[in-house]
């Protein structure tokens, strides 16, 4: 979906319910995988177009895409992901 060497990506999380199970690498060069359908996201693309991308692979029956202004608290995900986070919102 996206050149990882181009600047400027905003910070999203995606969390959908039902549908297909989908990895990090299917969503974006630049996603974490926090749970079974709940990512991070860093991405130049606009909201939209992350939202209908995520909609056409996994077909979920709910989805939620939102914008991150800032470096959210974590607990129990994957290690490493507060680090990743900051590396890709520049914190």
């Amino acid at each position: 979906m996206i050149d990882p060497d181009l600047p400027d990506a905003d910070m999203f999380v995606v969390y959908y319910t039902g549908g297909k199970m989908l990895q990090a690498s299917n969503i974006s060069l630049m996603t974490r995988k926090l749970d079974e359908r709940l990512f991070l996201v860093a991405t130049p693309e606009t909201q939209s177009r992350l939202y209908h991308h995520v909609k056409r692979l996994a077909q979920p029956d709910a989805l939620f895409v939102g914008r991150l202004d800032s470096l959210p608290k974590f607990k129990g995900m994957e290690e490493g992901t507060t680090k990743w986070v900051r590396r890709m919102m520049d914190v």
